[in-house]
């Protein structure tokens, strides 16, 4: 079984020094009455890790997930209009993705990198129509995705309607 723990612990994890880190924002792609909707999510509190190779490092625990998958996404792909397949964070190691909703004019531009992570939890089961997600950058965007086993059991604030700001994010 992958832990997120561990995963989101190596995405913090700097090279010899001191994190300070009390919880993380992170966009979501939530919805309301059947529509898809962005808002800016805040879990947490971290604690420190005890886990060898993370040890001492701001770690959360997200809960049991599965299946997560790695894609490649080619430059300048259209990803189309779509549902999440499962309430799963994705994180974007490289590349850009500009997320829309075809109801709205609320978008998310996620750059990859240490602030590349979000939630989709727009399934089909509560959004009609999804969102769009379009990687304009010149190179190919890397994407992990990883389903949440139990969805109902994810603990979170939502800070505000629309996606997180770069200042709200950019504690890490």
């Amino acid at each position: 079984m992958f832990t997120s723990s561990v995963w989101l612990g190596c995405l913090l994890a700097g090279q010899g020094l001191a994190i300070s880190i009390s919880n993380l924002n992170l966009t979501a792609l939530a919805a309301s009455d059947g529509k898809s909707t962005l808002e800016c999510w805040q879990v947490g509190p971290f604690e420190s890790s005890t886990r060898a190779g993370t040890s001492g490092t701001p770690s959360f625990f997200f809960g049991d997930v599965v299946n997560a998958t790695y894609a490649v996404i080619p430059p300048k792909f259209d990803g189309g209009l779509h549902n999440a397949p499962a309430f799963q964070f994705v994180f974007f190691a490289s590349g850009s993705a500009l997320i829309t909703l075809p109801n709205g004019t609320d978008k998310a531009m996620v750059e990859g990198g240490k602030n590349g992570l979000i939630i989709a939890a727009d399934t089909a089961d509560v959004s009609r129509h999804g969102h769009r997600t379009q990687y304009l950058s010149d190179e190919n965007t890397v994407s992990l995705q990883v389903p949440i086993r139990n969805p109902e059991d994810f603990e979170h604030k939502v800070l505000h309607d629309g996606a997180c700001t770069k200042a709200e994010t950019s504690g890490i």
